[in-house]
């Protein structure tokens, strides 16, 4: 399938869940009890609960397997401006070895300095984006062990990757919400939010459902709904589960740390291929980068043509032919052209901020 038709598959499936948490947010309790087939005093049986969880799964973010760091510094090799720079230093290095001044080590250092600033980049690449990785984790662990939920007509304790769609929860200060889930009961209920919306402030919740106002602002998130991953900051509540996992908001962020959920594509290089989770800043620069290491290969030919044509020599060594001279700098040229500096500093911008 082609990747623009995976992305607007994607995009549908998203906007789908969103429309679907607007629904419950302003749909009456009993009749979403109903649809969920469970009860607001009750809660589910054990059986209904027991047959749900093999039906959905856990409740718990996915966690892909994590590149090592070895991976992470050969993908960063495999970067079409790095592969530009690698060709170049190696063509320095051939063209000295071939020339007058094959012995004088002096004659080498251009091509080692382009090496050396490729393993530099690539190195702190590496250790930025194996950092970065540590952000999926660090959202799995926005949950406590476990939460008392209605089972049975019975409050009981459970772990929270066995919470269900359609459990009752009960919730109170100190606790963080286990799943996504509509609240029917709130008494002086507040939420932090911080790690969904960035909202410094924590935000009051409510069971009542208020018709919105004319030219009243929008709000982040829907008042009658808490969200998993959110810690309760005063009050109690109850809520009906309607999303767990990867369903939820904090799953849907998962998936974008994470990328694409079906199996893993690999490049020619047989390396994990990223290009389906790249920010847009990524994809345009990722461009920008191969147009402008396009266009200086152009130039630097053009200049090799030219000078080879002119017969233009070394002056420091009349003797060396005239290609061999052009070679030399059109490689220095093409080095100076080339933005080796972009994926280093879009990696190192984006894993700081993903932390």
């Amino acid at each position: 399938m082609p990747k623009s038709e995976q992305k607007l598959q994607k995009k549908k499936g998203s906007s789908a869940q969103l429309d679907k948490q607007a629904d419950d947010a302003v749909t009456p309790i009993d009749a979403l009890a109903q649809q969920y087939k469970t009860d607001v005093q009750k809660g589910l049986t054990s059986k209904k609960a027991a047959e749900i969880l093999e039906r959905d799964g856990l409740n718990e973010l996915e966690k892909p397997p994590k590149p090592t760091l070895l991976l992470l510094f050969l993908m960063q090799l495999t970067s079409f401006i790095i592969i530009l720079l690698m060709v170049s230093a190696v063509a320095s290095v051939l063209v000295n070895a071939t020339g007058p001044k094959a012995g004088d080590p002096l004659s080498y250092t251009t091509g080692i300095a382009i090496g050396l600033i490729v393993l530099i980049n690539a190195g702190i690449a590496a250790w930025t984006e194996s950092r970065a990785g540590d952000a999926l984790e660090a959202l799995s662990k926005m949950t406590q062990a476990n939460i008392y939920v209605m089972r049975d007509g019975k409050e009981v304790q459970i772990p929270v990757p066995t919470v269900v769609a359609g459990d009752i929860v009960v919730l109170g200060t100190g606790d963080v919400v286990p799943a996504d889930l509509r609240l029917f009961e709130a008494k002086d209920f507040k939420v932090s939010e911080m790690a969904l919306t960035g909202e410094p402030d924590d935000v009051a919740k409510t069971h009542k459902v208020k018709e919105k106002k004319d030219g009243a602002p929008e709000k982040l998130t829907p008042e009658t709904m808490a969200f998993s991953g959110c810690s309760i900051t005063s009050g109690v509540g109850k809520g009906l589960v309607v999303d767990t996992g990867m369903s939820t908001r904090i799953g849907r962020i998962a998936q974008l740390i994470n990328g694409d959920a079906g199996a893993r594509k690999t490049t020619c290089f047989c390396f994990p291929d990223t290009s389906a989770n790249q920010t847009p800043l990524q994809q345009n620069l990722n461009k920008l980068g191969a147009r402008i290491g396009v266009l200086a290969i152009i130039i630097c030919i053009g200049i090799f043509i030219i000078g080879w044509l002119t017969d233009r020599k070394d002056p420091s060594n009349p003797d060396s032919p005239a290609w061999l001279y052009m070679i030399l700098v059109s490689v220095t040229l093409a080095v100076a052209a080339i933005p080796e500096g972009i994926p280093l500093c879009v990696t190192i911008s984006l894993s700081i901020g993903c932390s």
